[in-house]
């Protein structure tokens, strides 16, 4: 990879050297401590909910940059043999045993759990700085919260005791809400943005899982793959499905399969089901196929020559766009900031999609190494291990 420095000049391989030097790292006992609120992590919930991952590869960069990291749980593990076999080394402590037995802390992080604010102050009293990382799309959820669910309270707001608010990248436009939310002075927005990691060590286990596509033996072989969950507007099955049907309309002899996952939530809505799913030549051809939730290395088992199609709105960053990139998988996606890499389509735009739906069928498997060296460089610019996203993130931890 070639590198630049600020001036604009090349770097010499010298120049890429690592965040943490072996000369300078401390004992275990010596090292600074970082506490990650979670759920306790199963081999069942990993998958459920992408702030796991999210957890887990903090924990493994804040491990690399010489904190002694330990994972903050809601309660004790009752079966040990229900955590994934690479994270068996991973340290866990329940906030009844950190009561018990308090030890100095540098930082406490929120990210897959929230405690209330009795406990916040006892962290402190620990030396904690106590902080809130937002990796889900507050502004939506809480704007459509209170117009479809009116009796549910936002349980992921716990307000009261907080040092810091820390955003992701693609949320920089929510930091504003979530510091008036949680009462703190907007000044600080700009400090608010924190960097985004992502590694396939979850998706591959370790190593021990690999999957990667393979051209379909013939186009009768061809499957769409659609995975949003349908929860909310912001990440939705409509476009991509009304991409699809457009392509279909110029190829209507085509006769692949478009798998439609966690479609039983679209098909709870009569006016989708009667105005639109019905009105679809896809539909009528008897091409559509709808299943409920799957997780996403039972699809890549299932499905290895799949063409995948995600949709967001305001939800750029999407670990399932990253794993189908590492699978060498054609993934079609509008996340304007990866727009250099893979199959890049603007917006909402169907037309510019169904033109990106042909030059995959017609030209993925001859580049398909080509579309993995992308897959590489986006993989190391978001990776817990590059040296500048550890640069980053301890300048943050700096100003807590």
């Amino acid at each position: 990879m070639t590198r630049y420095r600020e001036d604009g000049s090349r770097a010499s391989s010298t120049d890429l050297v690592p965040f943490t030097q072996f000369q300078s790292t401390k004992s275990l006992i010596q090292r600074e401590i970082i506490l990650l609120a979670t759920s306790v992590i199963t081999e069942e919930t990993l998958f459920h909910n992408g702030l796991f991952q999210n957890v887990y590869l903090l924990y493994r960069m804040f491990e690399a940059m010489g904190y002694l990291t330990i994972l903050f749980t809601n309660k004790k593990v009752d079966d040990t043999m229900k955590i994934p076999k690479f994270m068996s080394d991973v340290r866990m402590l329940s906030a009844d045993d950190f009561h018990k037995s308090p030890v100095p802390v540098k930082a406490y992080i929120e990210i897959g759990m929230s405690i209330d604010e009795p406990m916040r102050r006892f962290l402190k009293m620990c030396g904690a700085k106590v902080c809130k990382l937002y990796l889900g799309n507050i502004l939506n959820i809480d704007t459509e919260t209170p117009i479809f669910y009116p009796q549910m309270h936002f349980a992921h707001h716990v307000i009261g005791s907080l040092d810091k608010i820390w955003v992701s990248p693609h949320y920089t436009m929510h930091s504003e809400y979530a510091l008036a939310l949680n009462h703190m002075p907007l000044d600080k927005a700009a400090e608010s943005v924190v960097p985004y990691i992502w590694d396939p060590q979850v998706l591959t286990a370790g190593g021990e899982r690999n999957f990667q596509w393979r051209p379909a033996a013939s186009p009768a072989e061809d499957v769409f793959l659609i995975l949003e969950p349908n929860i909310s507007f912001q990440k939705c099955s409509l476009i991509p499905l009304m991409m699809i049907e457009a392509w279909f309309r110029k190829n209507p002899d085509w006769k692949g399969e478009v798998v439609l996952v966690n479609g039983d939530r679209l098909m709870m809505m009569e006016f989708f089901k009667k105005n639109i799913y019905n009105t679809l030549e896809l539909v009528k051809a008897g091409r559509v196929k709808i299943t409920q939730r799957l997780d996403i290395l039972t699809l890549l088992k299932t499905y290895p020559s799949a063409i995948p199609i995600c949709h967001q709105w305001n939800n750029e960053y999407n670990y399932m766009v990253l794993e189908y990139f590492h699978c060498g998988y054609p993934v079609l996606h509008n996340a304007t900031d990866w727009k250099g890499y893979g199959y890049y389509y603007e917006h909402s735009n169907i037309e510019s999609a169904v033109n990106q739906i042909d030059l995959v069928r017609s030209s993925h498997k001859e580049n398909f190494h080509l579309f993995l060296s992308h897959a590489k460089t986006l993989t190391w610019r978001h990776s817990p291990y590059n040296p500048d996203v550890q640069r980053a993130w301890e300048k943050t931890l700096r100003l807590i």
